[in-house]
């Protein structure tokens, strides 16, 4: 099978389109001619309308992560969450969610809702995630969740970007000190370890008519609740968002993070930006001028 990574990016966007309305017809679902592009990121999301059901077809993110587990863990994380009754998005009753497996994609699919255009009030937001951490303290679900998988990747990622040159020898030695130094400082914290969003910037937050709906469950792992407080933080101060969200959102939390936290965010993040620059090259002066601040 041609591999779907070596394919122009609007090919790939079409290819996805392709294999999600197929899986879902497959197990029955019925919907329109044209699913209707959500947005297009790291995933692809779609909606298979008028279905009650948003397609994620993993995109560019598939390209650094191999299997599925990462897909799985978010499906049953997201399902206890919202069992629990905390603020996120489900994954769809009116199919299997996955995740599924066609044309070399792999896929999850999930409820749709109803999204209103004004930004979420930060500080609803901020308790929004704090009943979503209340929520996944008792989880306990079939996919064990690796500890602070979300900074293993970084240093992964690290490591396979200096071998084929993504990065030079000395922006990959600054990253691998700034990983270590975080971890040492995390470790030195001593703070309890539970299930956490994992990637909790405000950009995963869908607003509804309910209030804020956490979404986007993918990098979720054991770590300190304190991770999630520290990606909020390190959106605005890091990667170009207006700080003052952020801020409000920690605040409705009603806690604040060690910033040994916000600086394992930069590092990872910054990592990340390199992922993205990849399939979408316009993204390489970001991804440049985020390795500038260590440099």
């Amino acid at each position: 099978m041609e591999n779907p990574w070596t394919l122009p990016n609007s090919v790939l966007i079409q290819r996805a389109i392709r294999a999600a309305a197929l899986v879902a017809r497959e197990h029955g679902l019925a919907f329109g001619d044209e699913p209707r592009v959500i947005h297009e990121g790291s995933n692809l999301l779609l909606h298979l309308h008028p279905a009650p059901v948003v397609a994620r077809v993993a995109t560019t993110t598939a390209m650094v992560r191999e299997g599925d587990a990462w897909l799985a863990r978010e499906v049953a994380v997201a399902g206890h969450v919202a069992a629990q009754g905390a603020p996120t998005i489900a994954p769809t009753a009116e199919i299997p969610p996955g995740p599924h497996h066609f044309s070399g994609l792999t896929m999850t699919f999930w409820q749709h809702v109803e999204q209103i255009d004004e930004p979420p009030d930060p500080k609803r937001t901020g308790a929004a995630l704090r009943d979503c951490h209340e929520a996944l303290k008792s989880y306990d679900g079939p996919t064990p969740l690796p500890r602070l998988a979300v900074m293993r990747e970084a240093e992964e990622i690290i490591e396979r970007f200096a071998a084929d040159g993504t990065l030079s020898n000395l922006d990959a030695g600054l990253l691998r000190e700034a990983a270590a130094q975080s971890q040492r400082d995390i470790d030195a914290l001593g703070l309890p370890f539970q299930a956490v969003h994992g990637d909790s910037h405000l950009g995963n937050v869908i607003n509804t008519p309910d209030g804020p709906l956490w979404t986007d469950w993918e990098d979720t792992c054991l770590a300190p609740a304190s991770w999630d407080l520290g990606c909020l933080l390190a959106s605005g101060r890091y990667f170009g968002d207006d700080p003052a969200p952020g801020q409000a959102a920690v605040k409705g939390y009603g806690d604040a993070p060690d910033e040994a936290f916000v600086q394992a965010r930069r590092l990872q993040g910054t990592v990340w930006s390199f992922v993205f620059a990849r399939d979408h090259p316009e993204r390489r002066s970001y991804a440049e001028g985020l390795m500038a601040q260590y440099r």
